[in-house]
């Protein structure tokens, strides 16, 4: 009777070791995408007396051998929703790829969504740190997709 506690046990320990490879992923997936989908919204969502007050005043600061006269504020915030869109994109591909790692769906998915989630930066590269890690785990549990 303990044999048989031990087996169902172990067999147990090795269903859930090997099903939540993916899960796991998914997890990290959707993190980082939604951590740098609102950076991105954020910076996309600067408004121009902040651009004037900070950016401006710290990018004169930084060097007196540069000018930065060609650059106006409206030409920052355009670059930032520019650049807010793409990582916009990137980040909801991320997500995606997440829940397709919960579903255990469509690895190609799943692994376009990582190596997306990977430009998609996020604060201090957290975003691009997890989505390294989720990566990891969808290669290693490729064959539990369908």
């Amino acid at each position: 009777m303990n044999d048989m506690n031990n087996n169902h046990i172990e067999s147990y320990n090795e269903h859930s070791k090997k099903k939540s490879k993916p899960f796991i992923a998914g997890i990290l997936f959707i993190t980082a995408g939604s951590i740098s989908l609102l950076m991105w919204i954020g910076l996309a969502s600067i408004n121009l007396a902040f651009i004037e007050s900070t950016i401006l005043i710290e990018l004169q600061s930084i060097s007196a051998e540069y000018t930065f006269d060609n650059l106006s504020p409206e030409s920052i915030k355009e670059l930032l929703i520019i650049c807010g869109s793409i990582g916009f994109f990137f980040s909801i591909f991320t997500i995606l790829g997440g829940i397709m790692s919960f579903k255990k769906q469509f690895w190609k998915i799943t692994l376009l969504g990582g190596i997306l989630g990977l430009f998609s930066i996020g604060p201090l590269f957290i975003s691009s740190i997890l989505s390294t890690i989720g990566l990891l785990l969808v290669f290693i549990s490729r064959k539990e997709f369908n």
